[in-house]
């Protein structure tokens, strides 16, 4: 069973717990109201933690891994992944590490053969794509977020009410038909979404992971400096509003509390990246039935992932 969020790929995961936290302590009536409004339930009502007490020993020294979905539902088409990012968090530790995996990675897919790792999704939902990320990388996902376009947009608004500063090129004004010049621009809502979802340029499909990647760094950086300032709660208070009438995730409120207050006490301060398939370990070529893949070098990414992961 899944609840009803708002995220972007794993930031707003991260701001959400904050929040959670933050209200808890300085908004009560706020998140009383929030949570009688989402009708929230656990997702496994057998695993639930007490949110009195902080994170133990032992599970400080366990890392999380949460899986973001971002999906591409189209009018009469299966929905596919059209963002695959894997967040790794140690709680009481500083620093956040994403996986960002390429949507056209060639994978065993359990039950299906080799295919795109977004096949897995259209094919078996999150269940499916969890076992391919194990199968394929050893990755053990203990949580999962989806969300899907207009999920992002929303949040977009509430992150950047006023736009952000991002470089747009010749190429981005001519396919999406924007008003701009080439350079630094301020983009909103769903100019981000277009922003990161280009492909047009010699990069593409890799470009469009960079940008992901970087506007994940900027909410980042935006929300910490409100919440650093003293004016992060009601941007708090709305994005935990949101949030609960969009994306679906597997955490539960009591984990969502407790992770809060490790975070407050120990907030992130660095977030590191990887893409897989890793620069020089793949070759792009056309499978029957497949299409278009980056067929990698499965010991040297799986051996990259290893000295990266906690």
């Amino acid at each position: 069973m899944f609840r009803k969020w708002t995220a972007i790929p794993i930031v707003l995961l991260i701001t959400f717990i904050i929040y959670a936290a933050t209200n808890t302590s300085t908004q009560p009536s706020e998140m009383t109201e929030i949570q009688k409004d989402a009708d929230v339930k656990s997702a496994n009502e057998t695993e639930k933690t007490n949110t009195i007490f902080p994170i133990n020993k032992e599970e400080a020294g366990k890392p999380i891994n949460v899986l973001v979905i971002g999906s591409d539902q189209r009018k009469n088409e299966a929905e596919r992944a059209d963002v695959l990012i894997v967040a790794q968090y140690v709680p009481n530790q500083p620093t956040l590490k994403l996986i960002s995996i390429m949507r056209d990675t060639y994978v065993d897919i359990p039950g299906y053969g080799k295919s795109k790792i977004n096949h897995a999704y259209a094919w078996g939902g999150n269940d499916l794509v969890k076992k391919s990320l194990k199968q394929n990388f050893d990755l053990e996902i203990n949580h999962t977020v989806n969300l899907n376009f207009q999920d992002f947009i929303n949040m977009m608004g509430i992150i950047f009410p006023e736009g952000v500063q991002v470089p747009i090129t010749e190429g981005m004004i001519s396919h999406w038909k924007w008003d701009k010049q080439p350079g630094t621009q301020k983009l909103k809502g769903g100019e981000i979404l277009q922003y990161v979802r280009y492909r047009g340029d010699v990069s593409s499909d890799f470009g469009r992971v960079e940008r992901q990647q970087e506007i994940i760094a900027l909410a980042e950086k935006n929300i910490m400096e409100k919440l650093k300032s003293g004016k992060g709660i009601p941007t708090a208070i709305e994005l935990v509003r949101e949030g609960f009438k969009n994306v679906e995730t597997t955490f539960s409120v009591d984990q969502v509390m407790k992770h809060g207050l490790s975070f407050l006490f120990h907030p992130i301060d660095s977030v590191e990246t990887i893409r897989i398939p890793v620069e020089g370990s793949y070759q792009s070529i056309t499978k029957p039935g497949a299409g278009d893949v980056l067929e990698m070098d499965e010991t040297t990414n799986i051996q990259a992932l290893r000295e990266f992961s906690y």
